[in-house]
């Protein structure tokens, strides 16, 4: 369990990182990301990283204690963490608008191609 807490954080850090980038560019593209549930709100240069650190710790500790309980750990947590995105990709195009909601979305990419491998490889195959 210590490996998969150790491997989710370095792949998290890395995400977040370039989540930054990611946020940095999207300023530069498409104006200030804004939030406008419950209120409105710009997005800040640390939600990105500090969201994506902190959820994609938590997330995969939580998928990964799961996926370990499991025949099959590894196929196991590719399709929570999968599903988990997809669903997560929903909420962003309730509570923003449409630019904003899309650059969400390829910061939740960016999460699952950095933490999803990161995390199966710790993982074994079966039980």
């Amino acid at each position: 369990m210590g490996l998969l807490l150790r491997r989710a954080a370095l792949a998290a850090l890395i995400a977040g990182i370039i989540n930054v980038v990611v946020y940095l560019l999207a300023v530069q593209i498409s104006g200030p990301m804004v939030v406008t549930m419950p209120a409105p709100m710009d997005v800040t240069i640390a939600q990105p990283f500090i969201f994506t650190v902190l959820l994609g710790i938590i997330g995969s500790s939580i998928a990964g204690m799961i996926a370990l309980r499991t025949a099959q750990p590894q196929r196991t947590w590719v399709i929570i963490a999968v599903a988990a995105i997809v669903l997560y990709g929903i909420p962003p195009f309730l509570s923003a608008g449409v630019t904003t909601a899309i650059w969400f979305n390829v910061m939740h990419a960016v999460a699952g191609v950095c933490l999803i491998p990161a995390v199966a490889r710790v993982l074994p195959a079966t039980r």
